[in-house]
């Protein structure tokens, strides 16, 4: 039976921390508030209620804050009235007119002053704003949402509602929400800072990134935000940047890719009268020319030739090759695929050139070489094998399938929980996919491994923040991805495990498919006859009638997470796949509400016996179960959205967000 007990949200946000290496310790200047989305945890240790000044502290100061321009706050009347800034000098800060708009996303220098205010809970820096709540708000909302995490819910609990109970919050209800800032302390000032910048920290912001936008140290904004090594930083979050003079808005922006290099430029030795040679480049110029229509000619008839001996091996159907329909006679074996489409045709919409710019093209050779000529010792499942390049490890997976759309898509993307692919090689007509490599596997076999004692069970601790970074990969694909791209195939075995903690990263993009025509937040979706997928993880608009779309991603999640709560397999899970196999689930989510003995008991069995003792609190258990009979209803619109999915994962892990 798992070892199921009731914790406090401190107390678990505290075993969380302590688990994940974030150990207690002294305050230095001002602690980064990691933990803003616990809005019941009311302990300022980490920053919640402001941050501190005292006495000897400089009693105001200016400074700057940032935002984000987004509706129905996309322009600087709006901005300005929301976070009690003046609209000129917003203008002034960010290069533009005082009546611009400003494109969704468009990051926003705010020019204000930042004061000590005394408190019931102490004395903290802070501008000081007042919002008149809306009939939809919670804490949560006005702090994270409408004002991106410049304030938090505890601090707008203890200062907008005088310490009374979130639910006392009434529509039109006026509020004093204190804005995070601070003033530079005397060491500080003593080095030359003459600014403490609160940056909302975005969505792939790391710190040493960040710091060099700014020119500042990294060590220094390490200190002033009292972190330690790893220097984690999360979203919705702000991060105090200590710097000398006046912020630029070019500062706030992530600075574009280099270009590429010029091609390269082959000069002959220098002539002392290039006047004189102009017929010499001309008789050059035509020799070269002759050369290439010859070498051209060479090539065509080459290529007509290779052609003519594959079409032995081939089917006669050309628009099932181009599918990656592999000719059923016969077994691929590696580096004799009867896929035979070629590199350039099969990536007809875009030039090699491009695929090239993007990922690295491996010879056959190489990858022979990196997994010792595709040993089984080197096999770690299915036809992925693992392979070594220059002492880095990757994965090397073979396919005999169309690979075209799948690599378009991973070429373009790029976030922490999902697979990197790093290049492509084609040999004799099959597909050699290099990605990143997760040196603990998949998901599937882990949970499997550890109800068997095979490997050490995973925490509730872990397993929350592995829920989490899938959430984020598909938040990422669903709402930043350009365009808009579904998975379309979340399981437990396309979650892979790295690094400590460990952490997940979504892999298997075979079946992801790139949406285009909706705006304004409204869920896209597309229409399919041809209907691939997991048993037990298939939607059942998708399975029924071809619908695709984001909720068909946040149903296969609700399952995925339903594994990590009970640690069983989908297949026992779904049963024989007859009528809804949640049927049950859903009932328990409902009858929690009378909270009595027998429902706690069933929540108990519920949970997977092979978790640690003391690990999993009931009343996070009772959040999980809600969120995925969410996810996993018959009806697409009433799952939430995988934004929203992450939101509720972040309430449970008691951080505010993981890029």
């Amino acid at each position: 039976m798992a070892a199921f007990h009731t914790l406090t949200t401190s107390s678990f946000l505290f075993f969380f921390l302590f688990s994940c290496g974030f150990a207690p310790r002294a305050r230095a200047q001002q602690p980064y508030g990691s933990a803003i989305a616990d809005c019941g945890n009311q302990h300022n240790s980490s920053g919640l209620l402001g941050y501190f000044c005292s006495g000897s502290s400089a009693p105001s100061c200016p400074t700057y804050l940032t935002f984000n321009a987004r509706p129905p706050y996309a322009d600087l009347a709006s901005i300005a009235a929301l976070l009690g800034a003046d609209a000129a000098g917003l203008a002034a800060a960010n290069s533009v007119g005082e009546t611009a708009t400003l494109a969704p996303g468009t990051k926003v220098l705010v020019p204000t002053t930042c004061s000590c205010t005394a408190t019931s809970g102490g004395r903290f820096y802070q501008r000081n704003v007042t919002y008149v709540a809306r009939s939809d708000d919670t804490l949560f909302i006005i702090s994270n949402n409408t004002f991106q995490g410049l304030s938090t819910c505890q601090a707008v609990q203890a200062q907008g509602l005088g310490g009374a109970p979130p639910t006392s919050l009434l529509a039109g209800q006026p509020l004093a929400v204190p804005l995070r800032c601070a003033c530079p302390s005397a060491a500080q000032a003593a080095a030359g800072v003459r600014f403490l910048v609160s940056y909302l920290v975005g969505e792939f912001d790391d710190l040493s990134a960040v710091a060099a936008r700014f020119g500042v140290d990294a060590e220094n904004v390490a200190a002033a935000n009292e972190l330690q090594t790893p220097y984690t930083i999360f979203p919705y979050t702000t991060l105090l940047i200590p710097v000398k003079s006046h912020p630029d808005i070019s500062q706030l922006q992530t600075p574009a890719p280099p270009p590429p290099p010029p091609p390269p430029v082959v000069t002959s030795a220098p002539a002392k009268r290039s006047s004189n040679h102009v017929g010499v480049y001309i008789g050059v110029g035509v020799a070269v020319a002759a050369v290439t229509v010859i070498a051209s000619a060479g090539a065509f008839l080459a290529l007509r030739a290779r052609r003519r001996r594959a079409g032995a091996v081939l089917d006669t159907g050309e628009l099932a090759k181009k599918e990656g329909k592999v000719n059923d006679k016969s077994t691929p074996s590696v580096g004799t695929g009867q896929f035979s489409v070629s590199f350039s045709e099969a990536f007809s919409s875009i030039s090699v050139s491009d695929i090239k710019s993007s990922l690295k093209v491996y010879t056959y050779a190489e990858l022979k070489k990196a997994t010792d000529d595709f040993s089984p010792d080197f096999r770690i499942g299915g036809s992925v094998y693992r392979a070594v390049f220059n002492g880095d490890a990757s994965a090397v997976e073979v396919v005999d399938r169309n690979v075209s759309a799948e690599v378009e898509i991973m070429r373009k993307i790029s976030h922490l929980n999902l697979i990197r692919l790093i290049g492509l090689c084609h040999h004799r007509g099959q597909w050699y996919l290099v990605t990143e490599y997760a040196e603990h596997g998949a998901l599937r076999d882990r949970l499997l491994a550890c109800g068997t004692g095979a490997a050490a069970p995973l925490s509730w601790a872990q397993r929350v923040q592995v829920a989490l970074d899938v959430a984020e990969g598909l938040r990422y694909l669903h709402e930043y991805a350009r365009p808009p791209c579904v998975h379309m195939d979340v399981t437990s075995g396309s979650v892979l495990l790295a690094d400590e903690g460990p952490r997940a990263k979504l892999r298997s993009f075979g079946a992801a498919r790139a949406i285009t025509g909706g705006s304004g937040g409204e869920v896209l979706f597309t229409m399919t006859s041809r209907i691939a997928g997991t048993r037990g993880y298939i939607a059942p608009e998708y399975l029924e009638h071809g619908v695709v779309s984001p909720k068909a991603d946040v149903y296969s999640l609700g399952v995925v997470l339903l594994e990590l709560l009970t640690g069983k397999d989908v297949e026992e899970l779904v049963g024989d796949g007859v009528g809804d196999p949640f049927a049950s689930l859903r009932e328990l989510a409902e009858e929690h509400d009378d909270d009595g003995d027998a429902v706690l008991q069933r929540l108990e069995e519920l949970v997977d016996p092979a978790m640690p003792a003391g690990s999993c609190p009931q009343d996070a258990v009772v959040v999980m179960v809600r969120l995925i009979e969410r996810c996993v209803r018959r009806d697409a619109a009433g799952r939430p959205s995988t934004g929203e999915v992450a939101q509720r994962l972040l309430q449970l892990s008691g951080v505010s967000a993981v890029s």
